[in-house]
Order: structure tokens, then sequence, then C-alpha cells
């Protein structure tokens, strides 16, 4: 009989060993003397037991997340972890059930990150959106400006002036987190148990206009990884590339991620001096499709009234007819058994439409929903696109 449920005190090493062998395999199943355990990550650990046994984990985090212009509570899923001889026998399927059923019931999305989009991909989860990482020669940045303000280095006791940067960075943007002070701390000046030895804020008129968080590898080809980056505005952002530019001295390359199209190629003055790779990025689904449904903001303008099949591999009570109605920018959502369907679609796919991270046309023309052109432009205007980026890494 499995059982899923919080850590306990006592069972930290053994929660501690498996995640420590499924993501530092080469330091075997034995926690080092240096781990995490004096500095736990942040969340709530969650095991699932079999027999009394740890079979696989997991740690649940609560984030509070823009969706649509909206602050909602977006539950993020990490660490999700099975030793290797309990592999291949259903744990993490029924982990992640257990898990979907244990966020709270206002949380109506869960983002992680994949070590394999296809694998989550089968539960349900679809992807929020692509990353691009370019890698840039330095030298191709010194031209641009950093005029009228000043860098200084900054600490963990100044996050409230890169938190200013990062929301005014974040307008606009699906998936942009409201940071608590601890995650400040612990997951942005702090990375897995070292202090972060490269933070600089950009000011001014004394103003914090934006920041820039980095690591600097030294060995064999020099390169400088950016991590975060937070920009008030596109002039801010050009003294940040500026910035990292006069780093030609010391570094080969600058590694910079932003969301997954190709709009840096117009700011760089030689793009081919630049290199771009387009991956997949963090998954998101939905947690309960009424939930969901009825959570998400919709523009005020549009009425409309459209059925829904649902099709979800992994909570049967998400499988099922649902009708929409949507009047004065809010949902009412409701299980219809009998209703007769406008639309059919994935739980993957409506997770999508409710974070705006595909358009109804493109999820249609892929063959991930199916539907009349009537009920095509009823969804097409509850739920347009949005610029979806999610930045956090849990």
């Amino acid at each position: 009989m499995c059982e899923f449920r919080p850590i306990s005190p006592a069972e930290m090493t053994a929660f501690d060993r498996v995640r420590q062998y499924a993501f530092h395999p080469e330091d075997g199943p034995l926690p080092q003397e240096d781990s995490d355990d004096a500095d736990p990550p942040l969340g709530t650990r969650y095991g699932l037991f079999d027999g009394g046994d740890l079979a696989s984990i997991c740690i649940h985090y609560t984030f509070e997340t823009r969706v649509r212009g909206s602050w909602i509570d977006l539950g993020g899923l990490g660490a999700v972890a099975t030793p290797p001889e309990r592999r291949r026998a259903g744990n993490v399927r029924r982990l992640l059930r257990e898990s979907l059923r244990r966020f709270d019931d206002d949380i109506p999305l869960v983002a992680l990150w994949p070590f394999s989009t296809a694998f989550y991909r089968q539960f349900g989860w679809a992807s929020a959106n692509e990353i691009t990482r370019y890698e840039i020669m330095p030298e191709t940045l010194t031209d641009f400006s950093t005029e009228g303000g000043q860098f200084r280095p900054v600490d963990p006791d100044d996050w409230r002036d890169l938190r200013k940067c990062h929301l005014a960075s974040g307008r606009g943007e699906t998936l942009s987190m409201r940071r608590s002070e601890q995650w400040w701390r612990r997951r942005i000046f702090h990375k897995w148990g070292e202090d972060r030895r490269h933070a600089y804020a950009y000011y001014r008129d004394e103003t914090p206009a934006g920041y820039v968080i980095y690591d600097i590898e030294q060995d064999g080809d020099r390169k400088l990884d950016v991590n975060y980056l937070g920009a008030r505005d596109h002039e801010a952002f050009r003294s940040l590339l500026g910035f990292l530019g006069d780093h030609d001295s010391q570094v080969d390359r600058v590694t910079l991620d932003r969301p997954g199209d190709s709009a840096l190629f117009d700011v760089l003055g030689d793009p081919q001096a630049a290199d771009a790779e387009l991956r997949p990025g963090p998954m998101v689904r939905l947690t309960d499709v009424t939930t969901a449904l009825q959570a998400v903001p919709y523009p005020d303008d549009v009425e409309g009234d459209v059925t829904l099949s649902v099709r979800d591999p992994l909570l049967e009570d998400n499988d099922r007819t649902y009708r929409l109605v949507v009047e004065g920018g809010e949902g009412h959502c409701r299980s219809t058994p009998d209703g007769s369907p406008d639309a059919t679609l994935d739980v993957g796919s409506l997770s999508r439409l409710v974070a705006g991270a595909r358009s109804v046309e493109s999820l249609a023309t892929v063959g991930n929903l199916s539907a009349e052109s009537d009920a095509r432009g009823t969804l097409a205007e509850l739920f347009p696109p949005e610029r979806v980026f999610l930045r956090e890494f849990f």
C-alpha cells in the first residue's frame, strides 16, 4: 500500500540520499558532509512510501505569478526522483498524481522543469515556453552605452532594489513571479549551498534600473554565464549588455537565456557574432479543470459559451466534458456529462491555452485541438496568446 505524505525530520537523511543520487550520481547515494543539510531547500518535502520504504520524492513550492495580467498562485514541483532500485515500477506516476491532488484548491496550475519533455508530456504537462540560449562574443556587446548610470556590486540586503527591477521587467509577461525575500536571499543570491559572487545593480539617478547575476568559469574556454537579468526598460537592458561586454578582456563568450524568440539579433550590431539555440523550457499543467478555468482572467470585453471535452492521462476526475461561460472577465465552469462538446483537447493543450503559451489555431494545426470554426473563434477570443517566460528554476 503506497502512502504520499510530507517527509518527517527523522526521514530527511533518506530523502537527501535519494535526491543526491538522482542529481549528483557521481557522489554516490550517501549524503556528503557539505551537502544541503545545513541549508535545506525551500518548499515542502514529500515522499511516496511503499510498505514504509521511501520509493519516490519531490518538493512542493507555491509562488505568486502573473497570468494574463493578474496575480495568481502557481504550484511548483521540483526534485522529483526515484532511487534506481525502484524505477520503472509506476512510482513516479503515483507521486505525480498525488502531488497534483495535494496542492491547495486555490492553485490552478503546477509548473516543473523537466529532465525530459517527452517523459512529463505523457502525464499531461506541456511546454510553457521555449528558451533561446545565446552565446555571444563579448566584444560584440561593447558598443552598448552605459552612460547616464552606474553599476554597483550588491548583496542579499539589497534585494528590495532588485525586486523593483524584476517586477518592472516582468510586466506583461505571464509566469513572471513576485519573489519573496526568502527566495531572493536563498535562491537568487545563493546557489545550491554557495553564495553567488557576481551580482550587480544598475542605477540611474540613484534609482535601480536593472540588475544582473552571473557566474564566470575560467577552466578552458572562459565563459560568463548569466543566471538572472532584469531591466526596467530597453535602455537599461542595453546598458546591462554593455556591462557584460566590458568583460571582453576576461572571458571568451557570454551566455544568456531569453524568451523563445530571436529578438536579441535585432539589437546586436553584428548578429553573426552570436549563436542561438532554441530549446524546450519549463512545463505547466492544470490541477483541476474547473478550478483553472474559473481562476484565469478573461478579456473584459469578451463573452463566450463553449463546451469542452478534456482528456487527462493522469487524473480521471479531469477526464470529462465541461461547459465554460465567460461574462465580464470571469469564467464559470461546471462538468456537464451529457453535453455535446464544441471542442476536444488534451489537458496539456488546455493548460497552454490557459497560460497563453499557444494560440488556438496553432494547437488546431498540429492536431492537439479539434473544433469547428465557430468554437475555435470563441476560444481564440477567450484565450489570446501571451508572452510567457518562467525565469525561476526549482
